[in-house]
């Protein structure tokens, strides 16, 4: 499975590779925000509420972020807008520990917010532009490989380098985001002069996606018709139960393993290995296997597998029950989430930059949401009730997938797929 990742990740097109490259350096250096909460209760001289209020102006910088993203990609090339985000970051997160009192730390956490979240649409636009549709969930697997094995090891070495000196942590971490601008940069030029990526061979037409990405972008282009705001917001709804339930292992799994459920410790580490490993070593290969397979087989196979995953969840009582339903939720999600960005993707048309903004503005609302659900929902007695709640909000969903294929102003109908390769 390895090797068969390193092929397929290898045979990307220049582009893509470089976009993966880049979005390892970024996510890797991503290793201050794990951080920032006991900084700012250490070293920022907060109390826990406003520790709690600054850590949640980063999730409404990002929220700014997914909102904007659309109109700044009708005026800028995916690759400029990445370089913008990187630089403010980088500034930012280099300017964060020297703050002092609540309103400058907020401010700062949102500018920090903002530009961390900003790359992200604009890789989705740059993966869009690079990619056939027949290509786009292995595309989009790919880049979510680099994102997690960045995030695996960012917080590792953050956790070495705050061990040092908690100021250092925000330093080293604005290093890498100007390595992955760095890397950009450079690559971006060499990929320009030495290749025509297979977006831009296709033949959009006049005024087509092509044309907007060397410059002569459209405001008109970005508008969404009626059955594609339709079919979009059809989708950004249905997608949310799955976004909620994929916040909660990461806010929830070691508390619930943990207290909810007594048991030792290393099964909630069980639970996280199993879920990283399974990600790592599968996504990509599954994708490819994938490739043909159409928009509505491969979302409710992804729906089905998360739903039935948390609900065992929610059923399980010892070590072994967990990582079995660990790996049923973590299948559901190597299938889920490379379908959910390429249909969003396909049923956009051209105005996709616009669209896959708003749609990385559901996934940050669930994770701000995720926490407070899991706390209200959950109590003694009843510890697997924020779990059962999620995979039955899934499995419903997922019901609601299959009545919205029946309609042209719910589902998209995508055109038949020659080719994955």
């Amino acid at each position: 499975m390895i090797a068969e990742t390193w092929r397929t990740v290898a045979g990307l097109a220049p582009p893509l590779r470089t976009l993966f490259l880049t979005t390892l350096v970024f996510r890797t250096g991503t290793m201050a925000y794990p951080f920032l909460t006991p900084h700012l209760l250490r070293g920022g001289g907060l109390d826990a509420a406003s520790a709690g209020l600054t850590v949640t102006a980063f999730g409404v910088g990002a929220l700014v972020a997914d909102l904007a993203a659309g109109r700044l990609l009708g005026r800028l090339h995916p690759h400029a807008l990445m370089r913008g985000g990187f630089l403010l970051g980088a500034a930012a997160v280099a300017v964060v520990p020297l703050l002092r009192g609540l309103p400058a730390l907020v401010a700062g956490v949102s500018v920090w917010g903002f530009a961390y979240e900003i790359v992200t649409p604009a890789a989705y636009a740059a993966t869009i532009a690079g990619s056939r549709p027949e290509q786009r969930k292995v595309a989009f697997s790919c880049y979510r490989l680099a994102i997690n094995l960045g995030l695996a090891a960012g917080p590792l070495i953050g956790a070495l380098v705050f061990a040092i000196d908690s100021y250092a942590v925000f330093w080293t971490n604005a290093l890498c985001v100007l390595a992955a601008a760095g890397l950009l940069h450079a690559r971006s030029r060499s990929d320009a002069r030495s290749h025509h990526g297979p977006a831009e061979r296709e033949d959009d037409g006049p005024g087509g996606r092509q044309d907007n990405l060397r410059g002569g972008r459209s405001r008109v282009r970005d508008r969404l018709t009626l059955p594609q705001r339709s079919r979009f917001w059809t989708v950004f709804g249905l997608s949310l139960p799955i976004q909620l339930a994929y916040a909660l292992p990461s806010v929830f799994a070691a508390w619930y393993v943990i207290v909810g459920l007594g048991l030792p410790g290393y099964w909630a580490g069980a639970v996280f290995t199993v879920n990283a490993l399974g990600i790592v070593l599968f996504e990509v290969p599954l994708n490819v296997r994938m490739a043909r397979v159409g928009d509505l087989a491969t979302l409710v196979t992804g729906y089905a597998l998360a739903g039935g995953g948390f609900l065992l969840m929610a059923l399980a009582t010892t070590g072994p029950a967990l990582v079995l339903a660990t790996l049923v939720w973590t299948a559901g999600e190597i299938v889920v989430f490379p379908g959910l960005l390429d249909y969003v993707s396909r049923l956009s048309g051209p105005a996709a930059d616009r669209t896959m903004g708003l749609y990385s503005g559901g996934v940050n609302l669930a994770f701000i949401v995720a926490p407070q659900l899991a706390l209200h929902l959950t109590g003694p007695g009843h510890p697997g009730t924020p779990w059962a709640v999620a995979g039955a909000a899934v499995c419903a969903a997922c019901l609601l997938l299959l009545a919205a294929r029946t309609h042209p102003y719910t589902w998209h109908k995508e055109k038949p797929c020659t080719s994955a390769t």
